[in-house]
């Protein structure tokens, strides 16, 4: 099977040591089902991370018309699935080997900062993702 990717997508997430590795083994899986295995995997709670991407970007990292990064409406430098900053987050990202413009490095990063951090970065979009009838 190739592996079809957007523009400016490429696959790759750190490993324990924070070296980039390459992983294709998701790119068959859905969206939430990428979500949910990277999260288990990483410890965070996988429905908490579904909801978060959901309500953030309604879980796009591209654009399915122009091929894009999906960025934010209200600030341009929120980028992709979890919306992460660019201009707070873009820096710290790249040095822990994760690239936010791609799927799986978007995805990678926004669980290390849960991990680490909570959901905190996430609090203005916190009516949505902690709405209890939302089931993603």
């Amino acid at each position: 099977m190739d592996l079809v990717l957007a523009k400016g997508e490429f696959s790759f997430s750190p490993d324990a040591t924070g070296t980039a590795v390459s992983t294709s083994k998701d790119t068959d899986l859905s969206m939430a089902d990428r979500i949910t295995r990277a999260a288990r995997n990483s410890g965070v709670d996988a429905s908490l991370a579904r909801k978060i991407a959901f309500c953030e970007s309604s879980m796009r990292q591209f654009d399915t018309k122009t091929g894009e990064v999906v960025r934010g409406i209200r600030n341009p430098s929120d980028i992709g699935l979890f919306q992460i900053n660019e201009k707070y987050h873009l820096t710290r990202s790249r040095e822990l080997g994760f690239d936010i413009h791609t799927t799986e490095g978007n995805i990678a990063y926004a669980l290390y900062l849960l991990k680490q951090e909570g959901s905190r970065h996430w609090n203005w979009s916190k009516p949505c993702w902690s709405d209890p009838t939302l089931a993603i």
